[in-house]
């Protein structure tokens, strides 16, 4: 949640010995982490639903689990919230107009 906050902030830490890693020409190493939290916040989202799946299955109502759905909600909403931020800043770009960048 840290650094999605910071992505959505614009905020650049100064990670002092890995700042050469990150902002290298041709450095793949900010968009690994990006994608690995993205991808945690996913099986985070997945983990959550567990516990609703299997009461709903049971017999129980959605609301049984109430912190797991508000778990749930949160994380869906950081990955929409991320997933939209990605394409309100790429859009330009994927339409064609020139110097997106």
């Amino acid at each position: 949640m840290t650094l999605f906050l910071l992505l959505v902030l614009g905020i650049e830490l100064s990670l002092g010995p890995l700042d050469p890693l990150l902002t290298a020409e041709g450095s793949r190493l900010g968009s690994l982490i990006v994608l690995g939290a993205l991808i945690l916040l996913l099986l985070g989202f997945f983990v959550s639903l567990l516990p609703l799946v299997r009461g709903v299955r049971a017999g129980y109502s959605i609301t049984a689990n109430p912190i797991n759905l508000l778990i749930a909600v949160m994380i869906l909403l950081f990955i929409l919230a991320f997933v939209g931020g990605v394409v309100i800043d790429q859009f330009p770009c994927w339409i064609g107009v020139p110097n997106c960048d």
